[in-house]
């Protein structure tokens, strides 16, 4: 599986409920910049090193070594780490088996985000559990204790919960601001290729033109432009490094007019040509996006 950066659209692969693995960037590794998203897998994120932050809809915890976040199926957040060395264990779960884990342990409320602060014994339950869970994901991905050593990880991170997110009131569903761009975004996940138009984008949230423009800025921090820009050259990075698929076939895919202009955009947030990023991510050292003007 390839290395994923937390700003990544996320899939996990056919036959995979649950996937781990430790990223580590160095010193000299760039800033990690925001990217509002959402996904259909659930992401538990146990930070090791490295500062940074974590929004949800808009509002924002700090990270810093040791923290723990867990992030929902088809919850918007969003990440941003200074410079330098950081390096974290990203745990992803099928939205099945989450929602199968939430039957099995009804005291855990797996239908909401969490963040968390280990204590030091905390701390080596998790590092002892993620250990196990990066050995069994990587040699039998399907296997039993897989699903097993994730449910005995999401256990003890959400013990370590300091600020688990406001309850909604019985029976209610709380309506976030990125709801009201959900049918845009979830067009552009099912058809990342197609040329899509403001006015289209628009017209699925009922909205003006005009309205929908402000509204996406505000709410995701980019315009619609280079928010589809960047989603989709996200995709195509993970294409790259996980098969051997021709670059210009990616790039076609993708919704890029040549395999040239592709290129360059790819070279401007990743800092390397679409082969040489193909390169480094068969040997897991793959840099962080450059950050990207608006």
């Amino acid at each position: 599986m390839p290395l994923r950066h937390l700003c990544e659209p996320v899939e996990l692969a056919p036959g995979v409920t649950v996937w781990a693995e430790r990223v580590n960037h160095g010193p000299e590794a760039p800033s990690l910049d925001r990217f509002p998203h959402y996904h259909s897998v659930a992401e538990l994120v146990i930070f090791e090193s490295g500062n940074g932050s974590f929004w949800l809809d808009g509002e924002e915890t700090k990270l810093h070594p040791g923290c723990v976040v867990y992030v929902p199926p088809m919850c918007h957040h969003d990440y941003m780490f200074s410079p330098g060395e950081k390096s974290w264990v990203l745990v992803q779960l099928d939205a099945d088996t989450v929602q199968a884990l939430a039957q099995a342990l009804p005291e855990l409320d797996l239908a909401r985000p969490f963040y968390g602060v280990p204590s030091e014994s905390q701390a080596k339950q998790l590092n002892t559990l993620c250990d196990l869970l990066l050995d069994t994901t990587q040699s039998s991905p399907q296997s039993a204790i897989v699903t097993r050593t994730a449910e005995l990880i999401i256990w003890a991170a959400h013990a370590t919960r300091v600020a688990p997110a406001p309850a909604p009131g019985k029976g209610q569903q709380v309506a976030l601001p990125v709801d009201r761009l959900r049918p845009a975004l979830d067009a552009l996940r099912a058809q990342p290729g197609k040329e899509w138009t403001l006015e289209q984008m628009a017209s699925l949230c009922h909205m003006s033109a005009n309205y929908f423009s402000r509204r996406f800025a505000e709410i995701m921090g980019m315009s619609l432009t280079v928010y589809v820009r960047v989603y989709r050259l996200q995709l195509a990075a993970r294409r790259l490094v996980q098969g051997r698929e021709p670059i210009g076939i990616i790039a076609q895919d993708a919704g890029f007019a040549s395999p040239a202009h592709f290129a360059f955009q790819f070279k401007q947030r990743f800092g390397l040509t679409p082969r040489a990023y193909r390169q480094a991510g068969q040997t897991r050292s793959l840099p962080q996006p450059i950050r990207t003007s608006a």
